[in-house]
């Protein structure tokens, strides 16, 4: 800014030569001669204008002092007076109205050594430090935008190593620092030499090229040499991420390629398919055939099955009413077996449709059991006697003098195919006899136990035979020789069908021999092992064995059938046990919560609650069952493979099949309740550890669970003792209104958070509750209600008590 500037006082003069007054003048930069009061006694013009004078105005004889500003004179005076005083020069940097100056003081002194005059040298770099300043603001923005740009951008220096990276090579490969260029970049090169970035900087010109990492991603990098702001060569890799693209190429090349050969392949399909349209159209000719055929044998089937099942079924319902309605105990009891009769009927139907059914859908798995043939085949054969000796027919047997005593193998199957072939025979036999004959394939004198056997089996009859033409149709399904409406003789159409699949299943093939009007005969062959006669010798006295006798017991059975339970409960009741039935499988868990019971039938197919869902809720120790360990026996009629296993791995201890047969009805609750149950399956490790049986919380496995942070788990404390209250009236009134699936979803959330925090017992009932709304089960979910808001107040008044004693153990400390 401009000042006041008062005449100065001459005191001394300054002689300079031509030459001296001439390098004053030249430089561009403030230099005057002033004495020590201050007065200016020589300058230049730029010492001057550094004090805003006009041009033509001259400095000298101006005291610079009065020139300056109080503060900044001070400053000055100082600054002389210390170069005054220690006869040296003084250099210092001053801010002096927006400009940055640079004083370089000397002091000049007389041949006595004294100090009269000031040599002052003044630099101005205002606008050198604006331009640091500007290319320090651009660097800046260079480095910004080096940062924000969706590539990597690296300098690589000649050492090999990066000093710098931008934020997108950083996530990418992580931090360069103390890695060369080689592990910064995970780089699989054999030599740096041939680096391209090299290549670069040694040959001082840009190169381009497409990188692919050890990762799989593809960069194209541009490699540029320049010079740092410290003068030091380095190459500028600027790389784009284009695996996408690349891939789109590949993709790209490899659709064009696939298309061009199906191009050439569909040219190919299109010259072969002239020659094949008309064997083709014959084709669909013989395949509408057959679907008529199949259609029509499914239209008989049906036709045949209404057939077989009502027959039985209107003879047991007939009988049945006929023995309820008369009074004398023979007839009655004639009735009845006649009864039993159609039952068994209707069973062997239903059988063979569930045989085919399992074998079809390969569910169903053979034995591998010592058995004695013999005992099969006479078994087997002794089932026809009776249908044999009506019809005046000679049944007879044959084993070969080397069938091994004991054979390894399904003896209930092999049964199932001797009795069927054996009831075909003599249904479509009527003079003269039928022949079951057996042998080893090849001799078996030498064979030991374990050694592989084929046995070859015959069925051979003098029936009516089949025709030629049918030989290879009554092998099918649903199909007979005969399956007009006026047939003489019944059946499914299933039985040589299944028959033929268990064959199947034994390694082994089935084959026909007859001719029309002189018999049939059918051979099969299965593949077996020798057994061990003392094993076949042991399950023949176990047979024998009556079951043993069970201590009276009180049972809980759970059957959704009426005629079931009746029958279930009558066989126990007739043994002194006492039995409480109820519908279903949540009925059966409010039961073992009330009373103990020494014996649980489970029925497997129940509504609400089915038996396995049961059982695994009875198996939880938080449950509120009085004995979780209580022996449960499934009563079911599944009977597929793997149906064993899932009812075992739900807890329980062993199963009856239906239809129940007294006698394995006794046994199995005999075997169970008499020490030799099948063990449960044991917890999984981490289910084992989670809660201890019986035990309402489990803190240390919720600590657990959240990593051991004690204030993790206080803080969950804390939102279940704000949260619960609210969220358990929320579920009573949404159970009120019948809303099942806001109901649901409380109970779900109360779940969560009780297990959360370790109240196991209140987890385990509030999913009882939520799969009770899940089934919109009125009465149980009520009760089960109840149960839920009392566990819910003792977790409540559980934890108060928890932060209660952490509040008085913190006030002690």
């Amino acid at each position: 800014m401009p000042f006041d500037k008062k005449p100065a006082r001459p005191t001394s003069y300054v002689a300079l030569d031509e030459t001296s007054r001439a390098l004053m003048d030249s430089s561009v930069e403030s230099a005057f001669v002033m004495d020590v009061s201050g007065y200016v006694l020589a300058a230049n013009d730029a010492a001057a204008k550094l004090f805003d004078l006009k041009p033509g105005q001259s400095l000298q004889r101006s005291n610079i002092y009065e020139l300056l500003p109080a503060d900044a004179a001070d400053s000055r005076r100082a600054k002389i007076q210390e170069a005054i005083e220690s006869v040296r020069s003084v250099r210092f940097e001053e801010e002096f109205d927006g400009r940055s100056l640079v004083h370089s003081i000397v002091p000049v002194a007389n041949p006595w050594g004294e100090v009269n005059r000031l040599a002052v040298h003044t630099l101005d770099l205002t606008k050198l430090r604006r331009t640091d300043e500007d290319l320090r603001r651009e660097q800046q923005r260079q480095i910004f935008f080096m940062e924000s740009l969706p590539g990597i951008v690296y300098h690589l220096y000649p050492d090999q190593t990066i000093r710098y990276a931008n934020r997108y090579f950083r996530r990418y490969f992580g931090s360069p620092k103390n890695r060369n260029c080689r592990e910064a970049l995970n780089c699989s090169g054999t030599t740096c030499s041939l680096c391209p970035p090299m290549e670069a900087m040694n040959t001082d010109r840009a190169v381009e090229w497409d990188w692919t990492d050890n990762q799989g991603r593809t960069f194209h990098l541009q490699c540029s040499p320049m010079t740092d702001s410290n003068g030091e060569r380095m190459i500028m890799v600027l790389g784009i991420d284009i695996t996408a693209r690349q891939r789109a190429e590949d993709a790209l090349k490899m659709a064009r390629d696939k298309l061009e050969d199906r191009v050439r392949q569909r040219t190919k399909e299109l010259e072969r398919a002239n020659l094949e349209l008309t064997s083709k159209s014959q084709r669909l000719v013989t395949a509408m055939e057959k679907a008529d055929a199949a259609t029509r044998a499914k239209s008989s089937f049906l036709a045949n099955m209404s057939h077989e099942i009502r027959t039985p079924l209107n003879a047991i319902l007939g009988m049945s009413e006929l023995a309820l309605s008369i009074n004398d105990q023979e007839r009655k009891d004639r009735y009845l077996r006649r009864v039993m009769e159609a039952g068994d009927s209707l069973l062997s139907v239903i059988n063979d449709i569930l045989d085919f059914s399992k074998i079809e859908a390969s569910r169903l798995t053979l034995e591998s059991i010592d058995f004695d043939l013999r005992r099969v085949l006479g078994g087997a054969v002794d089932l026809h006697l009776i249908a044999a000796e009506e019809k005046g027919l000679e049944l007879r047997t044959g084993l070969a003098a080397d069938v091994p005593p004991a054979l390894v193998g399904d003896p209930s199957r092999l049964r199932q195919i001797i009795i069927n072939l054996v009831g075909n025979a003599i249904k479509f036999t009527e003079t003269g006899g039928v022949t079951v004959s057996a042998r080893p394939q090849t001799p078996a004198d030498d064979l030991t136990p374990g050694d592989p056997v084929t046995m070859v089996f015959s069925v051979t009859d003098t029936g009516v035979g089949i025709p030629e033409n049918k030989q290879q149709d009554i092998f099918q399904s649903f199909l007979q020789a005969d399956d007009s409406i006026t047939r003489k003789y019944g059946g499914t159409g299933l039985g040589l069908a299944i028959c033929q699949l268990l064959v199947g299943l034994m390694g082994g093939e089935l084959s026909l021999e007859s001719k029309e009007g002189k018999g049939s005969t059918f051979t099969f062959t299965a593949d077996l092992k020798v057994g061990d006669p003392a094993a076949v010798e042991r399950e023949r006295l176990e047979a024998e064995t009556p079951p043993p006798e069970t201590q009276p017991m009180t049972v809980l059975l759970a059957d959704d059938n009426p005629l079931n339970r009746e029958l279930a409960t009558t066989l126990l009741s007739e043994q002194g046990h006492r039995v409480l039935a109820v519908k279903n499988g949540i009925e059966a868990l409010n039961a073992l919560r009330e009373a103990p019971f020494d014996l649980v039938l489970m029925d497997v197919q129940m509504p609400i609650m089915d038996g396995v869902s049961a059982t695994r809720a009875i198996r939880d120790p938080n449950s509120g069952a009085l004995n979780p360990k209580i022996p449960i026996v499934a009563l079911t009629a599944h009977a597929l493979k793997g149906d064993r296993e899932r009812f075992m791995d739900a807890g329980m201890n062993d199963y009856i099949a239906k239809p129940i047969k007294m006698r394995d009805f006794y046994s199995t609750i005999a075997r169970v309740t008499n020490g030799r149950p099948h063990t449960p399956p044991e917890p999984k490790e981490k289910d084992r550890a989670s809660t201890p049986p019986g035990k309402p919380f489990d803190r240390e496995g919720a600590l657990e669970m959240l990593g051991g942070k004690q204030a993790l788990l206080s803080r969950m404390d804390e939102i279940f003792l704000r949260d619960v209250p609210g969220e358990l009236e929320e579920l009573a009134a949404y159970f009120t209104d019948r809303d099942w699936i806001n109901a649901k979803r409380m109970a779900h959330s109360i779940k969560s958070s009780a297990r959360t925090i370790g109240a196991q017992r209140l987890g385990a009932i509030a999913e009882q509750m939520e799969y009770l709304c899940r089934q919109q089960d009125v009465t149980s979910a009520e009760k089960e209600l109840k149960i839920l808001e009392s566990d819910v107040r003792s977790a409540l008044s559980f934890l108060t008590d928890i932060r209660k004693q952490a509040a008085d153990t913190l006030s002690e400390t």
